[in-house]
């Protein structure tokens, strides 16, 4: 890079370590650092390691697994990558470099190289979790290798972004240009289609006697040629992240640098109109920061339709709950997530019912867990409610519409959202319990377990992010406001804030609802049938109801009188 770029790198560093050390003298952000840090610290540092002493071919299967998972998600990024150029600058940026005498290829690496923020802090993490049990100078190495892998995928997700663009927008003449690149794509898909295809019996027969018999027979067919050639570079690329020895790491470092330049030189020789590309980027990062949130997509495209059609007469509040409905459902991550969720129910329900080795009871023991977490952790993965819309207090305001109804249809966006993701989940280990004799056992206890799921699970999601929503309102400056999420140290130390309030206070709140089913369930406990579950969970909902509206009234209020400037609100 030019000198005015090394000045601009390391002022821009300086003044954000400055602010953020600044920002420290406030006792809310002091102490989420601190919670942060010490999160990081039990449960990445202080965890017990596993044990040591490790052959150096012990990571053989590991380095077969993390080949075939880095295979992946490159797979991903050619097949559901969006259009999205992962080298965006900012509209500052393209305005003041763009017309400056600077290279095209030297503003590349000046993004690539501030890139490198996020990739330093996914290998710290990584190296604490997998080499605990190692000595200093294996870490380290472990570090570098962790480094290369990580810096090698965000370059080819970065060429294969601009690959993709240009495609959709040039169509034949970028073809015609990229053949090269397009034909070796294809070649290895076919190649990769054609070896899973070929290994896919051994597999089969190998998955009912264990874990350790499956993973023997996919080392075999991986060494077949064809699928040999296909993770080659794949296994080449992960080996001195896996290396558990100075040797091998010093035999295999030299390889996976060869791939990590040879990405690089691709993407600074992109012949894709860089500045065009980039300036549309940056316009496009903008917009979406703008309108996250608002019901409009941000990736250049027309409009899709929404989910459903908002009626020309009704409830006022029914249009809050509509724009947060649609602003999710038109997003593209949602879309592919959701059609990524329906692959994986139709090929989980396959292995399950055809008995492959115990499969199934893993993934629904993986899918079913992630589903009652997401009743936890969901909460903050989803946030098309008030946490994102104070942002538009005035806005708000402007509505003829009670404070409570605002509470209330902003509140249910987020609810339908995040059951909508708990249901998938939950169809997951469904499907990849279909195998087990106790899901056919009784068809009418399965039936009033799914009808409980689903309504149940609304109402506690509505209740929980009532509570949120709540939080926000009331302790506004404790909650990031806007579409941006807490980074850093002091964002997880926020989260564990956040999360640990939360859980106690739903918690808290779904005691009287649990007394309320339990005594239900033992007045009707000589009725014989389901009568008893269906009783619990309709005395559960009344008084989870009789809360959210009890909660309604007085949150409403708080809308309504709250000043924006004065409630130190953080939109950072």
């Amino acid at each position: 890079m030019s000198r005015a770029l090394v000045y601009l790198t390391v002022r821009s560093a300086a003044n954000r370590v400055r602010r953020k050390a600044g920002r420290l003298r406030t006792p809310r952000y002091a102490l989420a650092f601190v919670l942060g840090a010490a999160f990081l610290w039990v449960f990445l540092v202080r965890q017990p390691a596993p044990p040591s002493g490790r052959s150096p071919g012990a990571g053989m299967h590991r380095e077969l697994v993390m080949a075939i998972l880095t295979s992946w998600a490159v797979a991903w990024a050619w097949a559901f990558g969006g259009r999205r150029v992962a080298l965006a600058f900012s509209l500052p940026e393209v305005e003041f470099l763009f017309p400056a005498p600077i290279s095209r290829r030297a503003l590349i690496r000046f993004k690539l190289f501030h890139s490198q923020g996020p990739v330093l802090w996914s290998v710290l993490i990584w190296t604490l979790m997998l080499s605990r049990s190692e000595t200093v100078a294996v870490a380290l190495l472990h570090a570098a290798g962790i480094w290369m892998l990580l810096s090698t995928l965000q370059l080819h997700r970065l060429g294969a972004s601009l690959a993709r663009a240009a495609v959709a927008e040039h169509r034949g003449a970028a073809i015609a240009r990229r053949w090269g690149t397009i034909a070796a794509v294809l070649l290895a898909a076919l190649a990769a289609a054609i070896a899973l295809v070929t290994a896919a019996p051994a597999l089969a027969a190998a998955a009912g006697h264990g874990t350790d018999a499956f993973l023997d027979a996919l080392e075999r067919s991986a060494e077949r040629p064809l699928a040999h050639l296909v993770l080659l570079p794949f296994r080449m690329l992960v080996r001195p992240a896996a290396a558990t020895d100075p040797a091998f790491w010093l035999r295999d470092a030299f390889p996976a640098l060869l791939l990590l330049t040879a990405h690089f030189v691709w993407v600074t020789h992109a012949d894709a109109s860089f500045e065009e590309s980039a300036a549309e980027a940056a316009a496009r990062r903008a917009e979406r920061l703008a309108t996250r949130g608002a019901g409009r997509p941000s990736n250049g495209k027309a409009p899709a339709a929404p989910i459903f059609h908002l009626a020309a007469e009704g409830r006022p509040a029914a249009a809050l709950f509509w724009k947060n409905i649609i602003a999710v459902g038109r997003a593209d991550r949602f879309r592919r997530t959701a059609a990524g969720f329906a692959l994986v129910v139709v090929a989980v329900a396959a292995l399950a019912v055809r008995h492959v080795g115990n499969v199934g009871a893993a993934v629904g023991a993986l899918a079913g867990s992630w589903a009652v977490f997401a009743v936890i952790i969901g909460p903050q993965w989803v946030r098309n409610d008030l946490r994102t819309d104070l942002q538009r207090l005035e806005l708000l305001r402007s509505y003829p519409v009670r404070g409570a109804a605002i509470v209330g249809a902003e509140v249910a966006g987020s609810a339908v959202i995040l059951t909508l993701i708990q249901l998938m989940l939950a169809a997951v280990a469904a499907a990849a319990f279909l195998g087990e004799p106790w899901m056919t056992g009784d068809p009418e206890l399965s039936l009033l377990a799914a009808f409980g799921v689903c309504v149940v699970l609304p109402a506690v999601n509505y209740l929980g992010l009532l509570l949120l929503n709540g939080g926000a309102l009331l302790f506004p400056a404790w909650v990031r406001i806007g579409p941006a999420r807490a980074a850093g140290i002091e964002g997880l130390g926020q989260n564990v804030v956040v999360m640990a309030a939360y859980g106690l206070g739903l918690t808290v709140a779904l005691v009287p609802a649990a007394l309320a089913a339990g005594v239900a369930a033992w007045a009707v406990r000589t009725t014989a049938g389901s009568a008893g579950w269906v009783a619990a969970g309709l005395a559960g909902l009344v008084v989870i109801a009789a809360e959210c509206r009890l909660l309604l009234a007085p949150l409403g209020r708080i809308l309504e009188r709250i000043d924006l400037p004065s409630a130190g609100i953080d939109q950072q």
